[in-house]
């Protein structure tokens, strides 16, 4: 590097910090010192305010959750005596004792019509079912299960008792109350020791409790009456129920636990309550409910309102013993009792922020007066630092009335110009990279790995015999052209323009997360541009049709810059590129236009791309100048662009030619011959057994 040049340089980086400089004092520093006054005012006045209304709520929310939970449970209390004492009179009833079918009828009747959700059923001692409201398939079969039913058990014995069971729903198992009463024995007083001549009992499903007590509606037990009003003036949303099962941890819910601890709680379907479910102990060991149940069984914690911590999420939790049977809970989640004063909290920093923004922005223009030119000055050397070129200066530049800053101008040109043409020789990535490091580029490189593509035009020869040489070029330039966008696009880095060809590679300067899907892409893009291109050339009436061929290959190899201390090229070499190369060649003895090596099929299945590549397996070769041998495929687009029946019979047919290639090509007609016969004609699979017995026959 020439003297002067360098003198010229450190004196625009002088001029770019001294300018910064100036900035930072008249309009920067001023505008954020006012600015984070401001801010940590607002912030120590909003924690002080959040502090007292969020222990504020929290009282409130342990008052509510008290008074629900108590609530309830004295209506489970009031439930369960109106059960107990409706079924000991009907069961005492002389009619009823005599299990006699036409008094079974006549008594119980009237009984089933005023409670019609509720699914009575007579049972004999023996286990005979004498009466039921709802038909049953199977009569035998219930009965031979009833007889192992605790709650008939325990009533056989002379004890009323009542419990949750399961229940068929339609096509769906929901969740129940069954209760259980004896029959005393007719041949002697109630009193009488006797056992009891039969059971009298009923299953409610518990998302019909509400409708039938007419005290309380399940189906609403978790909603308060803000969130009721909400949910009667919309179609949709959130109607405050946590969904476990579906792992959403936001909302509210209530739910029972029963002694033999069975699980009771309201199942959402689609953002809206559907039905009561009943979990067995089992099934809540193995369920989200368990950490739940774990913690609302806690002794020292029963009738507290305290905060629990479950898989990562923190809940208020309130759990209440009703009776010897139930245990009731009510769980909501610290964000849904908290989002009010949160959002409350937003709108006033909200508001907060947007009187910040009219302040910051009121001193900045004011500022900004004083320093509009040096600021234009400092963004165009940042903008050149980044070899982003402006097309021309600013204004504020070029008019200035500061002879200093018309100077900085004119030098900001000609280095624009110069830096310019510096970077249409060399990938700017690479650029960036030397500027960015503040060293000198060297010689030398480091192996990574990396991608590599190869463009090749078929039968280029004959157009250079047959067109004038300022018409291909012209053409030939603007072909190159098209696929260079093709490839940047996808962060690709061009190597060379060689002849008709293009070298480029993916990984290098800077590192990607997915080259191999990056240059699938970009593969695709130039198979897509030269058809544009072809096409506008046909519209013209020219009488010219590039073909390219592509090669992509993906492997280790040596990035750096080669060459002499004078001159160097930044490039890539090795064996990975060779291979790129010989893929690009072998196109033609396919008659294909992509081949890709087998690193970047498996690369792009690791890559885990957003959209899919659809690869056809060709064969495997040796290719010229590599003794070990390689599969290749086809890349013949994305999966989008192919039915699902399509996909399918193309990845049979890379399955089937997989083993081919291990065991020859009767293996691969024997796997085809074994296919059924509506999938033999699928297109795929006729080419594949087209050319398994090109193969044989060529052997031959």
């Amino acid at each position: 590097m020439k003297s002067a040049d360098f003198r010229f340089r450190l004196r625009v980086v002088r001029i770019w910090a001294s300018l910064s400089n100036e900035v930072n004092k008249l309009q920067f520093t001023f505008t954020f010192q006012v600015t984070l006054a401001l801010v940590v005012s607002f912030v120590v006045g909003n924690y002080f305010l959040y502090q007292a209304a969020s222990n504020r709520l929290y009282l409130q929310q342990e008052k509510s959750f008290r008074d629900h939970v108590l609530y309830l449970s004295n209506v489970i209390l009031l439930w369960e005596k109106s059960i107990q004492d409706t079924m000991r009179i009907v069961a005492l009833n002389p009619s009823v004792r005599s299990l006699d079918p036409q008094g079974l009828s006549t008594m119980l009747t009237p009984l089933m019509e005023q409670t019609p959700l509720r699914r009575w059923r007579v049972w004999g001692a023996d286990g005979k079912l004498l009466l039921t409201t709802t038909p049953i398939t199977n009569i035998r079969l219930t009965e031979k299960r009833n007889l192992k039913n605790v709650n008939f058990q325990k009533a056989l014995n002379g004890s009323f008792n009542y419990g949750v069971n399961s229940v068929l729903s339609g096509a769906r198992l929901e969740g129940c109350l069954e209760a259980s009463y004896p029959i005393p024995s007719s041949e002697g007083p109630v009193s009488s020791p006797l056992p009891p001549a039969g059971v009298l009992s009923f299953c409610l499903p518990f998302s019909k409790v509400g409708a039938d007590s007419g005290m309380i509606k399940v189906d609403q037990i978790n909603l308060s009456e803000t969130e009721k009003a909400a949910l009667s003036n919309q179609n949709s949303g959130d109607d405050g129920l946590i969904e476990v099962n579906r792992g959403r941890y936001n909302g509210r819910i209530f739910f029972l636990l029963s002694s033999t601890g069975r699980l009771v709680f309201p199942t959402v379907s689609n953002g809206r309550f559907d039905h009561v479910s009943l979990l067995s102990p089992d099934r809540v060991k193995s369920s989200q409910w368990h950490p739940f149940v774990a913690a609302s069984l806690d002794p020292s914690g029963l009738d507290k309102f305290r905060k629990v911590q479950i898989d990562g999420y923190s809940y208020f939790l309130y759990s209440h013993r009703v009776s010897d049977q139930w245990t009731a809970v009510s769980i909501v989640d610290t964000d849904t009792v908290y989002a009010p004063l949160r959002r409350t909290l937003f709108q006033l920093m909200l508001v907060q922020g947007l009187s910040l923004l009219v302040t910051s922005i009121a001193i900045y223009f004011v500022c900004r007066q004083l320093t509009k030119p040096l600021r234009a000055v400092v963004q165009t050397v940042s903008d050149l630092s980044d070899l982003t070129l402006a097309s021309k200066q600013p204004v504020s530049l070029s008019s200035s009335s500061i002879v200093e800053v018309r100077q900085v101008s004119q030098a900001i040109n000609r280095l624009s110009f110069a830096m310019d043409s510096f970077g249409r020789y060399l990938p700017r990535e690479v650029v960036r990279s030397v500027l960015a490091s503040n060293q000198s580029a060297r010689l030398g490189g480091d192996v990574r790995e990396l991608v590599i593509l190869f463009t090749d035009i078929k039968d280029f020869t004959s157009y250079s015999e047959t067109m004038e040489s300022s018409a291909l070029l012209k053409n030939l330039n603007h072909y190159l052209s098209a696929l260079t966008s093709a490839i940047l696009e996808t962060s690709g880095t061009i190597d060379k323009y060689i002849g008709d060809s293009i070298m480029a590679f993916w990984g290098a300067p800077a590192p990607l997360l997915s080259p191999a899907t990056l240059a699938c892409a970009a593969a695709l893009a130039i198979r897509r541009e030269t058809a544009r291109i072809n096409q506008e050339w046909r519209d013209q009436g020219l009488d010219l049709c590039f073909e390219t061929r592509v090669g992509v290959n993906l492997g280790q190899a040596i990035v750096g810059n080669v060459g002499s201390e004078e001159r160097f090229n930044y490039t890539v070499i090795g064996d990975s590129v060779n291979l790129a190369s010989r893929l690009e060649s072998t196109n033609k003895l396919y008659g294909t236009d992509i081949l890709v090596s087998r690193s970047i099929v498996d690369a792009v299945a690791a890559e885990g791309p957003s959209v899919g590549y659809v690869f056809r397996l060709l064969d495997r070769v040796n290719v010229k100048g590599k003794a070990q041998s390689s599969d290749i495929y086809e890349l013949l687009d994305t999966k989008d662009q192919f039915s699902h029946d399509d996909l399918r019979d193309l990845e049979t047919a890379n399955e089937i030619m997989a083993r081919t290639l291990d065991f020859g090509e009767n293996e691969g007609l024997r796997l085809l011959s074994c296919l059924p016969e509506e999938n033999k004609a699928r297109q795929a699979l006729v080419d594949l057994r087209e050319l398994l017995e090109l193969r044989l026959q060529l052997r031959r």
